[in-house]
């Protein structure tokens, strides 16, 4: 039982050493603060990974960098990167499509090496794709921009 109460007691000082620090603050300084915080809501917090693909070219389509082939072409194109069991990093572009009529979800990889990358898989709907047509997706996507 005493346990409980000290514990409360400390909640208690806590709030007022809070409450008492925040009384010289004027409103000036509370909407600073605040804008200060939205500030941070436009960051862009990718990974080292992400944007080397994200703001990188691929060799056949040099005039757009695959964030803007992904935005042109896919429908919520998402990014996100993996350490593979090689210790590699392979970035991740999965985003709507149609394929044959048909909407689907793209995944395209790629292996990142220094600041270089590989396109090196592409599945849709979850079932793995030949290189021929990850290829003929990347000429679609550059055609887009």
């Amino acid at each position: 039982m005493s346990s409980s109460i000290k514990f409360k007691a400390a909640v208690v000082s806590t709030l007022l050493i809070f409450a008492g620090g925040l009384s010289g603050c004027s409103q000036s300084d509370i909407d600073n603060a605040t804008s200060a915080i939205e500030d941070f809501s436009g960051l862009d917090l990718e990974t080292p990974g992400v944007s080397i693909v994200k703001n990188g070219s691929l060799n056949d389509c040099a005039n757009a960098t695959l964030g803007e082939m992904a935005d042109a072409f896919m429908a919520n194109p998402d990014w996100s990167d993996f350490i593979s069991n090689s210790g590699g990093t392979v970035v991740e572009l999965s985003g709507g499509i149609t394929y044959d009529q048909i909407p689907v979800t793209a995944l395209i990889q790629f292996d990142v090496f220094g600041i270089e990358f590989e396109a090196n898989y592409l599945s849709l709907n979850g079932v793995d794709q030949n290189q021929a047509v990850l290829l003929e997706l990347l000429t679609l996507m550059c055609d887009a921009v």
